[in-house]
């Protein structure tokens, strides 16, 4: 997801699988259903920690990854591949060694 329009889109999809109203979720959120209902239209500037509630109240996490990959997510790679597998591991940051 790259714009605010997708984040937005992603939010009230989630929400919708869950079975959840938008007043629902705003309220477990602690957030105002405006500010619910402007986010999943993909309009205003939202906060990271608003984001960050709306996200654990439909059980998510947000999580950073290479362009890359969430471009092949995106196009329907079978992340299951082998292949695509080594081509993540490859992409994503190798944790600092310590001790040397």
């Amino acid at each position: 997801m790259t714009t605010l329009a997708e984040v937005g889109s992603f939010l009230r999809q989630a929400r919708k699988d869950r079975a959840m109203t938008a007043s629902e979720l705003a309220l477990k959120a602690g957030v105002s259903r405006n500010t619910l209902g402007a986010l999943e239209a993909g309009r205003g500037n939202v906060e990271l920690n608003t984001l960050l509630a709306l996200l654990k109240s439909l059980g998510l996490e947000l999580q950073f990854v290479p362009q890359v990959v969430a471009d092949l997510t995106r196009a329907g790679s079978d992340t299951k591949s082998t292949s695509l597998q080594d081509e993540v591991s490859s992409l994503m940051p190798k944790p600092a060694r310590r001790g040397r």
